[in-house]
């Protein structure tokens, strides 16, 4: 995986421990649950000129050359970070609550689109957490 990869998938992970879900965040970002899920993987990355990495950047607090910035490795994620506690807690506040049934069907739907083994892993780390909560 290459570098701006890596600190791409590590700022969706910050996303996902600060709250966010991978739905609110796609919501958010205007693009399809699959696109966030690419990203958090390191499969894919957004152009630094596209629409979608606007979004990103404003989403998380930053804007668009901040964000180049953090990719680039020309600054920490935690210097990158400081921009996104107010938009974070603000953007949480904006996204309905679901009920567990809800959540249920979509992470069911959203798995039926996994390949096989990113299934496994999904199965993996959810028994992992299990035996954490245990």
């Amino acid at each position: 995986m290459q570098e701006r990869q890596k600190r791409l998938a590590q700022l969706i992970e910050q996303l996902l421990q600060d709250g966010w879900t991978q739905t609110t965040l796609s919501e958010a970002i205007s693009v399809d649950f699959t696109t966030v899920y690419r990203w958090l993987k390191g499969k894919n990355i957004p152009e630094a000129d596209s629409k979608n990495f606007l979004r990103l950047a404003k989403v998380t607090g930053g804007d668009s050359a901040s964000l180049q910035l953090y990719l680039d490795g020309e600054i920490s994620l935690s210097k990158y970070c400081q921009g996104l506690e107010k938009q974070q807690v603000e953007g949480i506040k904006q996204h309905k609550i679901l009920t567990s049934e809800q959540i249920k069907r979509e992470v069911l739907a959203q798995i039926y689109l996994l390949d096989p083994a990113d299934i496994a892993e999904v199965i993996s780390t959810t028994v992992a957490f299990l035996i954490k909560r245990a």
